[in-house]
């Protein structure tokens, strides 16, 4: 007998049904929201901004992985147009969090906050078709 592979196991392991789906993705959903509030409360301690912040953008991420399945999900972020994006994104929100929790430095964490939240933009306009383009041509119209 053949011993599946490691994304075959995943892809069975995570295998639900349609309503199975939209429950996932309404409840992660509902928290990514939830903390995405709640760290606006705590705007001026970082670490706790930080954290909340930070959790509401993962669960946002694993809200739409209930809708396409995690393999699709990774797969896509990593396309030719949206890796960079993904990548700055992903590290932008590890820095967010060491800047908060390890050097409790409120202005580096700011500073990692805005890269994160300006990775996130850029990376969702990735999926609407020439909205990069759109946005770009509107940014460089405002400091022209």
């Amino acid at each position: 007998m053949v011993e599946p592979s490691l994304l075959q196991q995943v892809n069975q392991a995570t295998t639900l049904n349609r309503t199975q789906r939209i429950y996932g993705f309404l409840i992660f959903l509902g928290l990514a929201l939830l903390f995405g509030m709640m760290a606006s409360f705590f705007f001026l301690s970082p670490t706790r901004f930080a954290v909340l912040y930070t959790l509401s953008n993962i669960l946002m991420i694993g809200s739409t992985m209930f809708l396409m399945g995690p393999i699709k999900q990774i797969v896509k972020m990593f396309e030719k147009g949206r890796a960079l994006a993904t990548l700055i994104y992903i590290a932008a929100m590890f820095l967010t969090l060491f800047s908060a929790i390890k050097l409790q430095n409120f202005i580096l964490t700011l500073v990692f906050f805005i890269i994160q939240m300006l990775a996130m933009v850029w990376y969702s306009l990735s999926y609407i078709p020439f909205a990069r383009e759109m946005a770009w041509k509107i940014f460089s119209q405002c400091f022209n």
